[in-house]
């Protein structure tokens, strides 16, 4: 069993509260255990032999409040001191980064190697001092917070060194900004917007929006966006068509939940009817998203792929000409951890691969700042070296929605009777933030804006990405992520809508440039 000393909790302050908390294994696998806080410790279970390291949310003063993690450890009686161990895992992971890109040679008064050189020396104070907990957990937090510093100034050091290196090899192309809209906002301010601001457009298709009954279909809002798209020549990424996500998946679907062979008959007729019907406007369709995570619906692993199979083959006889991709919603993979019939994200898109399905890309879905599944918060240097693994599948990448928060979100719970915590529906009242954690300060418009201006440079510098969409240009009732559009509901821009004009003109003014310059020649 693993065992975690927490430190620094003083008497009269809240309990400890277990954040995002679960077990990883090599290769970023999520390991099944049983994680309880109890007496100043955290338990953790394993249900499998080996090492394994602790991952769970950390609010680190100046820097965040994330999902951090420890090296993988093995077991033993004694605890370790939890602070210690996820800052010795920064350490390893800035040092691995650097190894991995090449980025010795930074100068010694580079923010990146001053804030490491400050992380080293007191991570070694607090090795010096690991007989005094209390002690080691304060040079500790200090070392980790300068140690996440310098790893995320290193990631950027090397986004801005590799988005040089595709400029001046001109490996970028028109369609590399994209954005997505609600269905119910096809109004001429945001339609304007989006032609005037951004390369392609995407469509979402959710199912319970384009079905709500098994016998009836409801293309109307689908239609206006998709036509308009065509008369302006507006590329169109859409979809996803198949997705068993909660609140996309009808619910009628459920009666057939259990008849694999009857459930795939509607899901083959569904694709079908929706590839057909846009085949003649869309550029890239998002074939299946999620399906690895298999949340919605109790698939077997040959049943998951076996409806990857069909919806691309599919798509395929359908629109011989398509583009498709396959989309990873929960990069981060932390859901295998507690979800035996899931696959985690890298080696789903592998087996993709060696079943020979002819999937042109994969896309990646990241949102962060909510308190749900795959939507905890990261640090810049866990994005990009998340976004480092999809490097070896020799396949295009997409960021096919791309999102944080402009304001802080707090728990949605279910309805209970009114009482002295209870606001008069009967919800219990929850402070915002409490537990989908946040990136530097807590969310913002501007922290926002900041955030998405890093990503951007981060995912960008990636050779093998070829676009990055945000997920709503502006924010709407049936958002994935409350507060994270581009635009206020009533399209008041924020500032993030700014940023990432800005990093478009930017963009293709320095594409140009560098084509017409004479080296280019």
């Amino acid at each position: 069993m693993l065992k975690f000393q927490v430190c620094g909790l003083e008497s009269g302050e809240a309990p400890f509260v277990l954040r995002n908390a679960h077990l990883v294994g090599a290769d970023y696998i999520g390991v099944r255990s049983n994680i309880q806080y109890e007496d100043g410790a955290i338990n953790c279970q394993k249900r499998t032999t080996g090492p394994a390291a602790l991952a769970l949310q950390v609010e680190v003063p100046e820097v965040g409040e994330m999902t951090l993690q420890t090296c993988l450890l093995p077991d033993r009686v004694e605890p370790y001191i939890l602070t210690l161990e996820l800052a010795r895992h920064r350490l390893m992971l800035l040092l691995s980064k650097q190894e991995d890109w090449m980025m010795f040679d930074l100068p010694l008064d580079h923010p990146a190697m001053k804030r490491a050189a400050t992380a080293k020396s007191l991570f070694v104070e607090a090795l010096n001092r690991i007989n005094e907990p209390e002690e080691a957990h304060r040079l500790s937090m200090d070392c980790l917070a300068a140690a996440i510093d310098a790893s995320e100034e290193l990631a950027l050091a090397h986004a801005e060194l590799l988005y040089r290196r595709r400029l001046e090899a001109g490996q970028f192309h028109r369609g590399v900004f994209g954005c997505g809209v609600g269905l119910a906002q096809a109004t001429d301010p945001i339609r304007s917007s989006l032609q005037s601001n951004f390369d392609y457009m995407v469509l979402p298709l959710p199912w319970c929006q384009l079905q709500p009954t098994e016998d009836s279909y409801d293309w109307t809002a689908a239609d206006s966006w998709a036509e308009w798209a065509f008369r302006n020549r507006m590329p169109i990424l859409a979809g996803p068509v198949l997705s068993f996500d909660r609140g996309v998946a009808p619910d009628w679907l459920a009666v057939v939940e259990h008849d694999y062979e009857t459930m795939r008959d509607v899901l083959y007729e569904h694709v079908e009817k929706v590839v057909t019907r846009y085949r003649n406007v869309v550029t890239l369709w998002n074939v299946v998203s999620g399906l690895h995570a298999n949340a919605g619906f109790d698939f077997t692993l040959d049943q998951l792929m076996d409806l990857t199979r069909m919806a691309v083959l599919l798509i395929k006889k359908v629109q011989p000409s398509a583009k498709t991709l396959v989309e990873v919603t929960q990069p981060f993979g932390e859901y295998y951890a507690c979800n035996a019939r899931s696959i985690p994200p890298m080696i789903y898109a592998d087996m993709v691969l060696q079943a020979g399905i002819p999937v042109d890309a994969f896309g990646v879905r990241l949102l962060m700042g909510r308190p749900t599944d795959g939507q905890y918060t990261r640090d810049l240097m866990q994005v990009s070296a998340m976004l480092d693994r999809f490097n070896g599948l020799g396949k295009p990448v997409h960021v096919t929605a791309a999102a944080v928060p402009s304001e802080p979100i707090g728990f949605e719970p279910e309805p209970m009777v009114n009482g002295p915590e209870g606001n008069a529906k009967g919800t219990p009242v929850h402070p915002p933030d409490g537990n989908s954690g946040y990136w530097r300060k807590p969310w913002s418009p501007l922290v926002q804006s900041h955030w998405l201006e890093a990503f951007y440079h981060i995912a960008l510098s990636k050779p093998y990405i070829d676009s990055v969409a945000w997920l709503d240009l502006a924010d709407h009732d049936q958002t994935l992520l409350d507060h994270g559009g581009l635009a206020m509901a009533d399209f008041k821009a924020k500032g993030a809508f700014q940023r990432v004009t800005s990093l478009r003109k930017a963009l293709h003014a320095d594409s140009a440039a560098a084509r017409n310059s004479p080296t280019s020649a």
